[in-house]
């Protein structure tokens, strides 16, 4: 830590992180900016007994509404990321308008313009839009979500996540997925001064993140039966509170908002695990609810989703609230037979032309291995789930005992114990992660975004015995995965112009691509002929 007269500046790593306790303030467009609040009273419980906003008015007229947070004693903070450069004035807005500390402070901030290289920060928040399958950054540049799971983020040391995370980024992902779960608060007793030293530890996490450029994909509070049997201990006045509070601590940075664990649609109400609440009287409902009340970014907004066999695009009871913009589906497509298409069908006719992503499939060496990790991400996004989040033992729940103690086999693909004891430091560096990057790679050079699924529409595609997944780009361009490990059968390309076109194949697990060939269509389509080899391929057609 660096002090320069009366600014602090943290920095770790790219990140830029500004507390400030003067009136005129330096920012960095879209990088948290932390502003600090000091109390002339004395309150019992802080937490519940007073509320102070912070009103950011940008010379051109823009207002943002930040909610702060009680921070430790006598302090409150606001963490501010302005979306523009320029000059802001802020003032104070307290419930207790007689604290002389909290109420009617003003001040200016001068925000420059981001000058680094992180896209994050070059373009913006990511946000979505109406109608727009995918998401985009602020500036309506498409951003491309490739998750990296860590439910229990908080369990892992600091410097074990750290390295997790400089892995990632170096591995081309640019979503980390996280619940608190192991955070070390205790909330059923309102939030305490013992409370603040774990969300500090919390907050080490999200910086970190937002500092290597990542979108943190984060879920709030505690674990979903957290209101289950301990519903009574969270009346609805100190549920919005809490919700409140997250927003004021995490809202300003590249964050989007997951609610809980499969809380959409009722946690698996209608199979008997839960006794609590059904799809109408869920209270996780309300979390998010409030959460999109409080966020003045209105950030990307899901419910993490049942599988699939419970809860897809349709039956969600998620779908029609106010925040809800985008689906948070956990699909694990079958990886020794042809896929399942009536699954993504029912995201991409009954998605309300939201984004999905498929957010859980199966984790390698808990429920699959190499192969399976990498044909779920190439399935995602040619099956109009414009994000994937993908998974490895260890990382996705650290030190965990889930499903540990036993062989499995799932889709002809067994795990042995001795798979599912693989620790953290060895899984970051399985090749499925890599090639995950090199599946971010090959989407890059193509107007991804504008792949349209063709799943099995027989005026697209003639299979002969392949499993597969298909999608194009009008007829211009054509990306066709092939995932029969068995044989080398492929398909008849349809619905092509009778012209040249350029044919490619591309190896998924080496990231290369094999020599071109230029064809001429005659008849409209094209027969593939067989695989290069028996593992998992991708075509790729181009018009000339």
């Amino acid at each position: 830590m660096k002090k320069i007269g009366i600014v602090t500046v943290l920095i770790t790593c790219t990140f830029i992180f500004i507390s400030c306790n003067t009136q005129n303030c330096p920012a960095v467009q879209w990088k948290v900016t932390e502003l600090t609040f000091t109390s002339t009273n004395h309150y019992p419980d802080s937490f519940n007994d007073v509320e102070v906003d912070v009103v950011f008015t940008h010379k051109n007229g823009t207002v943002l509404q930040i909610p702060a947070f009680w921070s430790e004693g006598v302090n409150w903070q606001v963490r501010f990321a302005p979306p523009l450069s320029g000059q802001w004035t802020y003032k104070t807005l307290c419930s207790d308008e007689s604290n002389s500390g909290l109420h009617h402070k003003t001040g200016k901030l001068t925000c420059a313009e981001y000058q680094g290289d992180l896209a994050i920060y070059k373009h913006g928040f990511v946000k979505t839009t109406p109608s727009r399958r995918y998401f985009t950054y602020s500036d309506g540049t498409p951003f491309f979500y490739l998750g990296d799971t860590h439910w229990n983020m908080p369990v892992n040391a600091l410097a074990n996540f750290k390295t997790i995370i400089d892995k990632r980024v170096e591995q081309g992902f640019t979503v980390i997925q996280s619940e608190p779960i192991g955070a070390g608060y205790d909330l059923t007793d309102g939030v305490t001064e013992g409370d603040l030293v774990y969300f500090s530890k919390l907050d080490e996490r999200f910086q970190y993140i937002a500092g290597k450029g990542l979108v943190h994909a984060n879920a709030q509070l505690f674990f979903t039966s957290e209101l289950g049997a301990k519903r009574a201990k969270y009346p609805d006045a100190y549920l919005e509170k809490l919700c409140r509070y997250w927003v004021a601590r995490y809202g300003a940075y590249p964050v989007m908002w997951t609610t809980a664990q499969e809380c959409d649609n009722d946690f698996y109400h209608d199979r008997g695990e839960q006794d609590f609440y059904d799809a109408a009287t869920n209270p996780w409902k309300l979390v998010a609810n409030y959460i999109h009340q409080y966020d003045p970014y209105q950030h990307p907004q899901t419910g993490h989703m049942e599988n699939v066999d419970h809860t897809i695009a349709s039956s969600s009871s998620f779908r029609d609230l106010p925040g809800h913009s985008w689906y948070g589906a956990q699909w694990a497509p079958k990886k020794n037979g042809q896929l399942n298409f009536d699954v993504p069908k029912d995201f991409w006719n009954n998605g309300q032309g939201k984004p999905t992503v498929n957010y859980e499939g199966h984790y390698e060496r808990l429920w699959t291995k190499e192969f399976g990790a990498r044909m779920q991400g190439w399935t995602a996004f040619l099956n109009g789930m414009y994000g994937h989040g993908y998974g490895v033992i260890d990382i996705w729940l650290y030190n965990s005992t889930y499903d540990m103690e036993k062989p499995s086999v799932v889709h002809g693909i067994t795990i042995t114990v001795e798979d599912k004891q693989t620790k953290w430091n060895k899984s970051l560096e399985f090749p499925s992660a890599y090639q995950m990057g090199y599946m971010h790679n090959f989407f890059k050079s193509l107007d991804w975004w504008d792949l349209i699924p063709r799943f099995d529409d027989p005026d697209w595609f003639k299979n002969e015995g392949s499993w597969y997944s298909l999608a194009s780009i009008k007829n211009d361009l054509y990306v066709v995965y092939f995932y029969n490990t068995i044989h080398l059968k492929t398909g008849i390309i349809k619905n092509l112009e009778n012209r040249a076109y350029m044919v490619q194949w591309y190896n998924p697990i080496s990231g290369d691509f094999n020599a071109s060939t230029t064809i001429n269509i005659e008849n409209g389509t094209y027969s593939i002929g067989d695989k290069p080899t028996v593992e998992d391929w991708v075509l790729l057609m181009k018009k000339k």
